[in-house]
């Protein structure tokens, strides 16, 4: 669900050690691209690379992408946010009797002909395993929600899965090994004599059933996928994929100027202009499910303070910074849509730019102005630090401006720069606590159901709520949206919990992310999505190319 700390750094990058246009860059030499004869393959430009390529272990866009690359999952999304088939044959429903009428039990028929890349047959017992994979407490899986929530999975035959739920789960059939999961299913054959999955060779070198085989992981530099000739769907019609790290935006430009890349997804907007001249390229803007935050550490002795999380949301100018930071492409006033999709409610949980009511608030709470315009409070200073991704835009062109803002209040925001792998991980100090004020971009599910980051039981290290936010409003409306198939009755429970959200500020949404993609303009086949952007890898071609 975390996509990462303000770049697109969860998701798979590449990058080349000193490649040809950074050195002219550093030393001026004068380099003339031209359109090249390409071989029929792709290289592709990204951000930040996974720490394994079990997407177990991951999260977020890292997770999205190795599965999406590599793997299969029970059902997908197809175009218009509609759930379609991937291993099951049919996508169960109330409708087909794939669900049952009191919503409990979900029943799953996998295709036969799917196979893993070493030829062994995909069968129900790798869904079983995956799950007990998941549950495993052994295994340092990010978060089990909606999978805590069965209460058994049987196999009747080999190609059918029974799962029995403890109670209705609406959004279950998105989330278990669906296109809303961060877990797609891991060969049994392979990993069950396994106590742990943490630390096996198959994390540098699995074996998958998606429509590419990873053939070579060059940590810092590129990993390189051959198309998967067993592949169910059909062998893809491009051969070769190289995802190669690169992680200076200006860099990116560069090489699809001179054609030393192809491709790029989540490009950040200040290189539009620039992109958007770039010869035999089209550029594709979509917005996604995606958000970005201030996260308050609830807590911490300062934030758990309502009066200074509300302070420093209204200090802040959101539709400047984002305006000046996104060139517009980024959206100001839907960043709770990013969390709650198609239940979004724009009436709730408003947080408007008033300076004037923020020096207020703190000034009603005891914080009075210092001679250096700081405000104090029972001897100590409001200072607050906040940690971000070190990779990312938002070190240079969004972190700046929040400081300002803070500081026009009396509020002094110290900062630091964090790794985004170690900033996420199970021992970083998101999960233990260990930060104040966080500047996060989070991936979420199509699906609305908000859960992972605001219920009790998913409050850090057990889960995404790293605000550790715990309302028993908040709990009751989540269930009840969970528990219910209706999709009016969801979208009424959802905009209670945006109007929490509003009104107790765990979060302050700064923006809806636009997902930017450059593409090759002889590219077909690309789907844009609101999970990964190789979620239809299996489809692309490049027009002319031989097979």
């Amino acid at each position: 669900m975390f996509l990462d700390a303000l770049s697109a750094a969860g998701k798979i990058i590449s990058q080349a050690l000193f490649p040809c246009s950074l050195v002219c860059a550093m030393i001026g030499c004068n380099y003339q691209g031209s359109s090249p004869q390409r071989s029929n393959s792709l290289v592709i430009a990204v951000v930040a690379e996974p720490s394994s390529l079990n997407p177990l272990l991951l999260q977020g866009g890292a997770a999205s992408d190795v599965s999406a690359l590599g793997y299969s999952f029970l059902t997908k999304y197809g175009t218009n946010d509609a759930i379609i088939t991937d291993l099951a044959r049919v996508v169960p429903s109330l409708a087909n009797g794939g669900i049952s009428r009191d919503g409990k039990q979900v029943i799953y028929h996998l295709r036969r002909d799917a196979l893993w890349q070493d030829g062994y047959p995909l069968t129900a017992r790798d869904v079983v395993f995956t799950y007990h994979a998941i549950m495993n407490p052994l295994n340092a899986v990010p978060s089990r929600s909606g999978f805590d929530r069965i209460k058994s999975i049987r196999i009747p035959n080999p190609y059918t899965v029974i799962v029995s739920l403890t109670e209705p789960d609406a959004p279950f059939v998105a989330q278990f090994f669906g296109g809303d999961s961060n877990y797609p299913i891991l060969p049994a054959h392979l990993l069950a004599g396994y106590q742990s999955l943490n630390h096996v060779p198959f994390n540098e070198a699995p074996v998958g059933s998606g429509p590419y085989r990873f053939t070579r992981w060059l940590r810092a530099d590129r990993l390189d996928l051959t198309a998967n000739d067993r592949y169910y769907g059909g062998r893809p019609s491009v051969q070769h994929l190289s995802i190669r790290v690169v992680r200076d935006s200006t860099t990116i430009v560069n090489q699809l100027s001179t054609h030393e890349v192809d491709a790029t997804f989540f490009a950040i907007p200040s290189t539009i202009t620039a992109l958007r001249s770039i010869a035999d390229h089209r550029v594709i803007v979509t917005p996604v499910p995606y958000f970005a935050a201030l996260v308050f550490n609830m807590r911490d002795s300062i934030l758990n303070d309502l009066a200074v999380r509300r302070a420093l949301a209204l200090a802040i100018d959101r539709r400047s910074v984002v305006k000046k930071a996104t060139l517009g492409l980024y959206d100001a006033d839907t960043g709770m849509r990013g969390m709650f999709t198609w239940a979004f409610d724009r009436s709730a949980g408003k947080s408007e730019y008033n300076r004037s009511l923020a020096r207020s608030l703190l000034r009603q709470d005891g914080w009075a102005p210092s001679s250096d315009g700081i405000r104090m409070k029972n001897g100590r200073r409001l200072e607050v630090q906040l940690i971000f991704n070190a990779h990312s835009f938002a070190r240079a062109e969004v972190v700046p401006m929040i400081i300002e803002s803070a500081r026009n209040v009396g509020i002094d925001l110290v900062t630091r720069a964090e790794d985004p792998n170690a900033m996420v991980s199970l021992d970083g100090p998101l999960y233990q606590g260990k930060f104040q004020v966080a500047l996060l971009t989070y991936q979420h599910s199509i699906d609305p159901d908000p859960s992972d980051f605001v219920t009790c039981a998913q409050r850090a290290p057990k889960g995404f709520n790293w605000p550790r936010y715990c309302n028993e409003d908040v709990d009751r409306d989540a269930l009840r949206g969970l528990l219910t198939y209706d999709r009016a009755e969801r979208r009424r429970f959802y905009g209670l919990i945006q109007r929490r959200l509003g009104l107790d500020v765990p979060y302050y949404f700064l923006w809806q992310t636009s997902e930017i993609d450059v593409l090759p303009s002889d590219l077909r086949g690309y789907q844009p999505s609101g999970g990964s952007p190789f979620n239809s890898v299996a489809h692309w071609r490049l027009d002319g190319k031989a097979t």
